[in-house]
């Protein structure tokens, strides 16, 4: 067997690189029809990274660029004719980047590439996934689900800093700065104000706020995010209403809402280490898309 070569990505590797990435992805949408519809594979590529060669012939890439102490492979990040030849090209690009963690987002479908990468001492981090959007029937478990507004900036503040302090907690022990009370509540203030990019719900029981969702019109123009789709990009409960129906009436409100305002479709994303999330999102029907896998040195 004619043996690798690693070399890095340059105008010539383009075009092949961008074949590679049009089959990988032909093979995603094809498993999963909620992907967007690409045309021009070569303008999502990263400009930095390596290649491997097998007798002159492109089998495999890897490329992206460090973020602060983190070299990143997004979701065009990676494709492989030969998948093992993935980790040629991450022992070289490791040498080179000089930085000692790094994080790829990998299509749950690839199962070799998966497996590559965990076979480099990867682990799954993190999940992002979508449903299709649709009309819910409600089931009655004694809450009112209604339209957030400034006075219910008190009640996100304080469900969003205990999703903070959850996530900081066993087993994800998130080393993410947690932001001032007075960080959380500007930055909640602005959201509540920002009505063109952002939806809020709140789930009242017996006139208190033990719950909320988010939504948000996130941009298209990646590998993942297709059009007419909207993020649920938070959904929170108090503790002591988990188990009662709270949170899956605001999930499917949340998707009925969707349906009514032409959105075909919701994505949202978790960490695979908070336990509640990782259990509750597929049960309401998400399905992973990809998986973000990290190694720290």
């Amino acid at each position: 067997m004619l043996s690798l070569e690693t070399v890095p990505l340059t105008d010539e590797h383009r075009a092949d690189c961008a074949d590679l990435l049009a089959q990988r992805f032909a093979r995603q949408r094809a498993a999963e029809p909620l992907l967007p519809e690409i045309v021009d594979f070569a303008a999502h590529l990263p400009q930095t990274g390596v290649v491997a060669l097998r007798g002159g012939k492109l089998v495999a890439y890897v490329a992206g660029d460090v973020r602060g102490d983190v070299a990143t492979f997004g979701f065009a990040g990676c494709a492989a004719l030969v998948p093992d030849a993935i980790r040629d090209c991450f022992a070289t690009v490791a040498a080179e980047w000089g930085v000692r963690r790094f994080s790829v987002a990998v299509p749950v479908f690839e199962h070799e590439l998966i497996d590559a990468w965990f076979r480099l001492a990867f682990g799954c981090q993190f999940i992002w996934a979508v449903r299709p959007a649709e009309e819910i029937e409600l089931a009655d478990v004694g809450v009112q689900i209604r339209p957030g507004t400034s006075a219910d900036l008190d009640a996100a503040t304080a469900l969003d800093q205990l999703l903070l302090d959850e996530q900081a907690g066993s087993p994800g022990f998130s080393d993410l700065e947690i932001p001032s009370p007075q960080a959380l509540r500007a930055e909640w203030s602005r959201v509540l104000d920002n009505t063109d990019l952002y939806t809020h719900f709140v789930a009242e029981r017996d006139g208190r706020v033990v719950g909320h969702a988010l939504l948000y019109r996130r941009p298209a123009g990646n590998l993942r995010v297709p059009e007419a789709s909207i993020d649920l990009a938070q959904l929170v409960t108090l503790p002591e209403v988990r188990g009662s129906g709270v949170g899956r009436t605001l999930a499917d409100h949340a998707t009925t809402y969707a349906h009514l305002n032409g959105f075909s479709s919701l994505m949202t994303e978790w960490s695979s280490l908070t336990l509640g999330a990782s259990r509750f999102w597929p049960r309401r029907g998400f399905r992973t898309q990809y998986l973000r896998l990290y190694r720290a040195l």
